[in-house]
Order: C-alpha cells, then structure tokens, then sequence
C-alpha cells in the first residue's frame, strides 16, 4: 500500500514539476518581450474613394506591450503635400489602440484596431478640418535582435469626412489602403 502511494506521490510531483517548468517558460519568454518600443517610419495612403489621390509622409511610434500579445501603441505621422480636391497643403495624423497577435522570438503577426484622427490644413479659405479616423489592419514584426523592431503595416484608413472639407456629395467615410514600414528600438 505504501508503495502505490509513494508511486502516486512520485507521478503527482512529476507532473507538478513538468506544468511549473512549462509555465516557467512561458513566463520567461513574456519577461524576454521588451515592454517598450519606440520607432519612426514612413507612410503611404491612397486616398481613394474621397480624394483620389495619394499621400506620402513620415511619423513616428511608441508601444507599450502589455503581454507578449497585447499592446497599446499611439502613432503621429506628418503629410506634407498638397491635396488638390480639399486645396490642403499638409496633413497629419494620430492614431491610438490596440495590437493584438502572436510573436515568437524574431517575428510577431498582429491585427490592430486603432481610433484616431486626420487633420486637414487649408489655407484659402483658412480651414482646419479635424476628421475621425479608425485604421484596421494587420502588422508584421521583424526583430532583428532583441532591442530593435522592423514593422511591416497593412490597413484600412477609415476617414469620416464631414462638409466643412470636401463638397456634400463626398461626405462620409472613405476607405483608404494605408501601408507603412518602420524601424524602432525596443526595451
């Protein structure tokens, strides 16, 4: 009889020790995900069903990873060529949410979800138009090393163009493929 236990016993502790194992692993490659990321990058949006027209620009990042696969991340980028249809001479544009997906040690695959806005400057007549945007799309991350990040971006640039900006025919929300690649520093 106390054999069978002593054997339950030995069995029990093994399998208490392989999960502690498993979950120290797991937790070890979340502490190895740096919870900083800061970068720039450059940006192209094809303005198509509003403006048809495209935007080139530069703009940068930070992220904040709450997880291996979960974070928030703010973007700023700066667009400054003409717009001919709204007569603006630069743009810029802010977005702020969520990127969530799977990584390993040198790539993550994410799909990001993030509200924000793009503002219009226009000089004659003196108009700054302020539209909300929501970028959906997808995100692949190359880690050359473990302090720096190469960023692939892939997206919907979802602008809800109101009157103050573009004639009444061309209200409402325009969808425009928006791809940028980047460069950043992790830690």
């Amino acid at each position: 009889m106390k054999s069978k236990r002593s054997i339950s016993s030995l069995i029990a502790a093994t399998v208490l020790l392989s999960l502690a194992s498993v979950l120290a692993q797991a937790q070890s490659r979340y502490n190895d995900t740096p919870k900083f990321e800061i970068g720039g990058q450059f940006v192209v949006t094809r303005l198509s069903d509003v403006l048809d027209d495209t935007n080139v620009g530069a703009g940068g990042r930070l992220t904040y990873n709450f997880t291996q696969n979960i974070a928030l991340e703010g973007e700023l980028n700066y667009f400054p060529q003409d717009l001919t249809l709204v007569g603006s001479t630069s743009s810029y544009q802010g977005l702020f949410g969520i990127k969530t997906g799977i990584r390993s040690e040198r790539a993550g695959i994410f799909g990001k979800i993030r509200p924000g806005f793009t503002r219009f400057d226009r000089p004659s007549p003196a108009i700054t138009a302020t539209q909300f945007t929501l970028d959906l799309g997808g995100v692949l991350e190359l880690y050359p090393s473990k302090s720096t990040v190469v960023r692939f971006d892939i997206g919907d640039a979802m602008i809800n163009y109101t009157t103050d900006l573009v004639p009444a025919a061309l209200t409402g929300t325009s969808h425009n493929l928006q791809f940028g690649i980047g460069f950043g520093f992790r830690f």
